[in-house]
């Protein structure tokens, strides 16, 4: 913003306030102007990485669906491991075909990164900025259960052959399975915590 000084001399009061009401509009008009050229940009800002979180939300959410979708089926696999085992240690023989197969959700946070980074957060209403942190630190917690669960479904899995297994074997080997079934438990848990917020975010 430039000020220029008065092209003709200032010879009265009159000419000296009517020169100072000319120059203090034009400033208050150009800060205005200013300010209005911020504002919409800061509105575009912050309208831009909404759109880009809710879409990121979008596809975290189906993640989580198709995790939550075969918590089922993991839990009855588990349970029938267990089943396997006590028929072992009751010396009843029997086949079974174990499968600890699980989706592992990758919900992604790049959105909400460059929205930190671009400044956008710092435009928005305080209450979207709680509820975002919240949803974001949930995944992230999310995902420290699915990676536990993961390394305990690892660690449940049946020797080359089970059947040959010791008692004390075939004990530890419970409690690895029913260590894993807890942690599915506790990701189901997780999961249906994220979810709720994740549609509270996209109504």
């Amino acid at each position: 913003m430039e000020i220029h000084p008065p092209e003709k001399p200032i010879h009265t009061v009159k000419d000296f306030l009517l020169q100072l009401t000319t120059i203090t509009a034009g400033i208050l008009i150009a800060l205005s102007l200013e300010g209005t050229i911020k504002w919409s940009h800061h509105r575009a800002l912050v309208g831009e990485a909404k759109e880009n979180l809710r879409q990121e939300i979008l596809a975290n959410k189906r993640e989580i669906d198709k995790a939550l979708a075969l918590c089922p089926g993991l839990r009855e696999n588990l349970d029938a491991a267990i089943q396997f085992i006590e028929d072992l240690r009751a010396h009843r023989a029997r086949h079974a075909k174990l499968d600890f197969t699980y989706y592992h959700a990758l919900p992604t946070d790049i959105a909400w990164s460059a929205a930190q980074a671009a400044g956008a957060v710092t435009y928005m209403p305080y209450r979207d900025i709680q509820e975002y942190a919240s949803i974001y630190d949930k995944q992230r917690a999310f995902g420290g259960f699915q990676d536990r669960l993961e390394e305990d479904l690892i660690a449940a899995g049946p020797s080359e052959d089970p059947g040959n297994s010791s008692p004390r074997e075939l004990r530890e080997w419970r409690q690895r399975v029913q260590t894993s079934l807890s942690y599915v438990n506790l990701l189901e848990g997780a999961a249906q915590s994220l979810n709720t917020e994740y549609e509270e975010a996209l109504r």
